[in-house]
């Protein structure tokens, strides 16, 4: 048996599902038992995000079949959409020899309708918001080539959004306002033709 090993009793990774976003941090605890035949300490816990903190007895020794808990806190606040959040308990064994076990939060956030209509400010009609409808690309020279991303929002029952990339290749001269089409396919199958503007300084 490996001398000093920590591991997770039950599942490393837990599902919190569907939250809200401004319905309050979200925890789920987790319990580790030392399964070698040397005692560990831990000395470290940290997360992937600032949206995550972790709650552990740092400092705490454990002898063989000892647990502890560890809690993870998810605060879904300014986040959006699915969400993998992980956190890492870092414990040393014999010669002071540091491992980690890696603890994970998954789940999905419904933004709050404020933080839709801040994101997606563009009401474009049939249920559809953009995030923007105008670009400044700057000054290009001609022939050179930008890209940029409009994101729509397709407010049907599960307000699901939509990444949309923009190609555009400078011609001509001077100052441009060049509208660009796209095209949108709602839930029901029904497509949009949208047009959003392109700001750009075109020099030889």
């Amino acid at each position: 048996m490996v001398a000093d090993t920590l591991v997770v009793i039950g599942m490393a990774v837990a599902s919190l599902g569907t939250v809200p976003e401004l319905g309050g941090a979200h925890e789920r605890v987790f319990r580790l038992v030392n399964d070698g035949t040397e005692a560990v300490t831990l000395v470290q816990g940290y997360t992937s995000c600032e949206c995550t903190k972790i709650d552990m007895p740092l400092g705490a020794t454990l002898a063989p079949g000892d647990t502890a808990t560890v809690t993870l806190r998810f605060d879904p606040r300014g986040r959006g959409g699915e969400f993998s959040t992980t956190g890492t308990v870092t414990y040393s064994g014999q010669g002071g020899k540091r491992k980690r076990v890696k603890l994970e939060l998954q789940g999905n956030v419904a933004l709050s309708e404020q933080t839709l209509l801040r994101r997606f400010p563009v009401d474009a009609g049939n249920g559809l918001r953009l995030s923007s409808d105008r670009f400044d690309l700057g000054v290009m020279r001609t022939g050179q080539k930008a890209e940029r991303t409009v994101m729509v929002l397709h407010r049907d029952e599960g307000d699901r959004t939509e990444a949309i990339t923009v190609r555009y290749t400078a011609t001509g001269h001077g100052l441009q306002h060049v509208p660009h089409t796209i095209t949108v396919t709602d839930a029901t199958g029904n497509r949009h033709r949208l047009t959003i503007t392109i700001d750009v300084l075109v020099k030889t």
